[in-house]
Parts: structure tokens; C-alpha cells; sequence
């Protein structure tokens, strides 16, 4: 089975709604005195991702046609681009933006395996006739 991708006709995540938090893998003994004592749970923790995008109307028809049919209503994993790191220059050790031999920069390409979270499912909402914004949060997943 191939893993569907977010489509790429859909804008990146609106920057300032992005947010990248770490999941809880730990488990912590309470004793009956001092700090808990925290040890690790799971090995493999799912992330949460909190999504926020505006789209055009007919980019949310994308958008619907991928969340329906692709995810079956988000029941199904798909891979997405990693919004913190690609398309991002990469730097050497002196901040300077690495080209190749054509002098353009050289660019991550870094994608996460994900599925729409529970208490995450897609929240639209109009912004004017013809924009919408669109939320949902995202379990990372281990890969």
C-alpha cells in the first residue's frame, strides 16, 4: 500500500498557528514522599502537531476531496512536508547558505508520517468570500 501525500497544491501551515509539541512517553511512580520518579512508557510516542492554514475555494475542495476520500475521513496516514525544516537553505558552520553548482541553495526535503489526532478532526471557517481557514491538529507518527 503507498502512503498518500498532502497535496501540494495546498499552502504551508500559517507560521505563526505552528506549533511542534513533543508527545508523553514517560510514566512517573509517585512515592509516598519526594519527587516522582519518572521512567520511560512507551519507546514510541506520537507527536501533536497543531495545523492551521488558509486556503481559497477552490483549494478547499482539495482539501475535502483528500480528507473524504484519500484519508477516509482521516482513518488513514498520509505524509506531509516537515514545516520547520523543508524547503529551508542549508547552512554551513559559518551561517553561510550551502549552493550547489549552479549557485542556487541547497534545500531540505523532509517530510513527517501522519494522521489526523483525536479531538483534531478539520474545523473550517470563512475569513471572506473566497477564504477559508482551515484547523486541525496532527499525530506525528514514529517512523
Amino acid at each position: 500500500m503507498t502512503i498518500p501525500a498532502y497535496p501540494s497544491e495546498l499552502p504551508p501551515p500559517l507560521r505563526a498557528d505552528f506549533a511542534d509539541q513533543s508527545g508523553e512517553g514517560r510514566s512517573f511512580f509517585r512515592p509516598d514522599a519526594g519527587p516522582a520518579v519518572p521512567s520511560l512508557r512507551f519507546a514510541a510516542v506520537s507527536d501533536v502537531v497543531p495545523f492551521s492554514t488558509q486556503l481559497e475555494r477552490w483549494q478547499l475542495g482539495v482539501f475535502d476531496k483528500f480528507y473524504e476520500e484519500t484519508t477516509k475521513k482521516g482513518a488513514l496516514p498520509f505524509t506531509i512536508p516537515a514545516p520547520l525544516i523543508d524547503g529551508f537553505a542549508m547552512l554551513d558552520e559559518n551561517l553561510d547558505v550551502l549552493l550547489d553548482e549552479n549557485d542556487q541553495p541547497l534545500l531540505y526535503t523532509e517530510t513527517m508520517l501522519v494522521m489526523f489526532a483525536d479531538q483534531g478532526l478539520p474545523a473550517r471557517s470563512q475569513i471572506d468570500v473566497e477564504a477559508y481557514r482551515v484547523t486541525f491538529r496532527l499525530a506525528r507518527l514514529p517512523s
